[in-house]
């Protein structure tokens, strides 16, 4: 170890002052600035016995890029929570857009979300230690020391209209869609909810479906405009297959096969908010779910293989899947349509879980390869369903006295003077209300930020980078006492097939 008290006091200060500023600094570069500025050589462990009598070393050693198979852990990654919903709305890459239209050099869309989740990290000793040891970084995905984000502020705060624009864009990302509506060449019309869970007979959906336009647009981007099949969570009705999935089953089979028109989202005053004009007609691919109890006496199932092993990685589940030809029937039209399909099983001798029809041909994806299909967007099978069935009955019986969401009420609360901290505060909330709306169970949407901030964002998680997906596990501390709801919002985070910038899905477990 260095002898730390032969170091003059004004190289101590400046070692000290230049690691708070770049907490990364390695002890090799601190000796060499020390040597260019005051011409004395100093060894690389006088240097960390200082760094380290100064409470200034890092804990786990030289920081590392992180790298694919690599695992983080911190506090405070519970706040993983509100970046799904970033992710989920677009929100942080819009309001960066909003910062390089006043400051065109400024693109730094992590330095941003450094700034948004700072007030997340507070309750830590001091700044130095929110930005170097905590979840911080991670959840950013750079690292930053606290001069480089004070320095960001300050120039964002110099610009006068700034807040005021940011604010306006923040009630736009969070504007909802509650339905969408396709039109057909023969001017025929289907219904279909923000998430694109399943078809229905009118508008009259609940609300609980609805979705944000960025996040509705990237789903019609991707199963309605593009290859990719179209994966319902489940066919509509329990008894009996309704007429309207049916046309819908139908048309892809027809000789001439008629082509969506236009694509419409609406608001929740049955105000149009976007139209997509679509052109040619293009072969359409779909799957879905049938449950056990579904269609019983208008559905004939057939097993053409033995089942089989099937791991699902991102949620470590294991499954037993078979090859099936299913064959529905719509009694008042008399149709019949007739589809291949996968049937799961969670045991080999264990009753079937759900059936998985779909019209791709076998030369175009094979039983596993459907069976994923549907898991990735899907993943909740029997409690997925039940939570599905609950919201529509509780939409039946309250549609008229049920509340939307909207972020006026975190006005009506007292925004206060517009600045940029004001404004960011601000989205970090709706995030959180986002979040208690649609993701925590329904008792959440009367609570505050202060509770799930206490109760959720503090957590410790971990980060399991692979391949294709990031896992983020939450690690419970003893006699934790809200797992079976942060449960519930890890299944329903999943169905909302969360992707982050780098294009990676996000899955969300409980160690």
């Amino acid at each position: 170890m260095g002898v730390i008290y032969k170091i003059l006091p004004q190289i101590k200060d400046f070692i000290v002052e230049e690691k708070k500023k770049n907490p990364d600094l390695s002890c090799r570069k601190t000796s060499s600035l020390v040597f260019n500025k005051f011409h004395i050589k100093l060894s690389k462990s006088s240097v960390n016995a200082l760094i380290k009598q100064a409470g200034l070393s890092s804990p786990l050693g030289r920081r590392r890029k992180v790298r694919r198979g690599a695992t983080i852990e911190a506090e405070g990654l519970g706040s993983l929570l509100l970046k799904a919903i970033d992710y989920t709305v677009g929100g942080s890459l819009s309001l960066n857009e909003v910062i390089k239209d006043a400051l065109p050099k400024r693109d730094d869309p992590c330095l941003l979300e450094s700034l948004i989740y700072q007030p997340l990290f507070k309750s830590l000793p001091d700044s130095q230690e929110i930005y170097s040891y905590s979840g911080l970084w991670p959840l950013a995905g750079k690292k930053y020391n606290p001069q480089d984000a004070l320095s960001y502020l300050q120039e964002l705060q110099g610009i006068r209209t700034l807040a005021n624009n940011i604010f306006k864009n923040i009630t736009n990302i969070f504007k909802e869609v509650w339905f969408i509506k396709i039109t057909f060449s023969d001017n025929s019309l289907l219904y279909m909810d923000a998430e694109l869970r399943t078809i229905w007979s009118t508008p009259n959906i609940p609300f609980d479906f609805s979705s944000t336009i960025y996040k509705s647009l990237g789903n019609i981007n991707k199963y309605l405009n593009k290859d990719s099949p179209l994966v319902f969570f489940t066919a509509p009705g329990y008894d009996i297959p309704t007429s309207e999935f049916f046309d819908f089953l139908m048309g892809p089979q027809e000789a001439i096969q008629k082509s969506i028109a236009k694509i419409t989202l609406y608001g929740y005053k049955m105000e149009e908010l976007e139209t997509i004009r679509c052109l040619g007609a293009e072969k359409r691919y779909f799957l879905f779910a049938l449950w056990p109890w579904q269609f019983e006496r208008y559905r004939k199932i057939k097993t053409n293989s033995e089942f089989r092993f099937f791991y699902f990685e991102p949620l470590q589940q294991e499954f037993y899947i078979a090859e099936g030809e299913i064959e529905l029937t719509q009694p008042k039209s008399n149709q019949v349509v007739r589809l291949r399909g996968g049937i799961l099983k969670s045991a080999l001798n264990g009753k079937i879980k759900a059936i998985i029809p779909t019209n791709l041909p076998a030369d175009k994806a094979s039983l596993e390869e459907i069976v994923r299909l549907y898991l990735n967007r899907w993943p909740n099978l029997e409690e997925g369903f039940t939570d599905f069935s609950r919201k529509i009955e509780l939409f039946t019986y309250t549609a008229s006295s049920r509340k939307v969401f909207s972020t006026q009420k975190l006005i009506s609360q007292g925004l206060g003077p517009l600045d940029i901290r004001a404004v960011l505060d601000y989205y970090l909330k709706s995030l959180d209300l986002y979040l208690r709306w649609h993701i925590l169970p329904a008792e959440y949407e009367e609570l505050d930020f202060l509770t799930t901030n206490q109760r959720f964002y503090q957590l410790k998680a971990k980060i399991k980078r692979k391949k294709d997906f990031q896992l983020v596990s939450f690690k419970l501390p003893k006699d934790y006492s809200f797992q079976k709801d942060l449960a519930y919002a890890c299944q329903r985070l999943n169905e909302k097939e969360v992707i982050s910038t780098d294009k990676k899905r996000l899955w969300f477990n409980i160690d």
